[in-house]
């Protein structure tokens, strides 16, 4: 009888343990409405934008850039140095030199890059940038 009551609560400490492993997974595991990154090509090159406010629109663009969308990111880089024409704010400067690093390789760069090589290299946030240090 004691046999049996030890290898009940040994089942259920098992049963317990492997509960918790694949709970443990699951929290750590990516959400399943997470959508596979989309290329420039794969969406049409004007594609509307949804109607938001300005923070909200950025908000947008961070989140499907974030996700690996190229052309979300190239908009939001477009934003930002948009933003930091109008307002001069640094800040808005680097967060679009950031995104521009997240996509190096991609198709669209090429503008991106010579609009910083024509606007802000001799701003002190890209100063020492190596799209503006000669010889790199």
């Amino acid at each position: 009888m004691y046999d049996r009551v030890i290898q009940l609560a040994g089942s259920f400490a098992a049963g317990a343990l492997a509960s918790g492993a694949l709970l443990a997974f699951a929290a750590g595991s990516p959400p399943s409405n997470v959508v596979a990154p989309r290329s420039m090509a794969a969406r049409p090159a004007a594609a509307p934008l949804p109607a938001v406010a300005g923070a909200s629109r950025l908000g947008l663009l961070r989140n499907e850039a974030a996700s690996g969308d190229e052309l979300s990111n190239w908009q939001l880089s477009n934003a930002l140095f948009d933003r930091y024409d109008a307002s001069g704010e640094a800040d808005d400067l680097y967060e679009a030199l950031i995104w521009m690093e997240r996509r190096r390789n991609a198709s669209g760069n090429a503008q991106l890059i010579a609009r910083v090589v024509d606007r802000y290299c001799g701003q002190r946030v890209v100063r020492w940038h190596w799209f503006c240090v000669e010889g790199e």
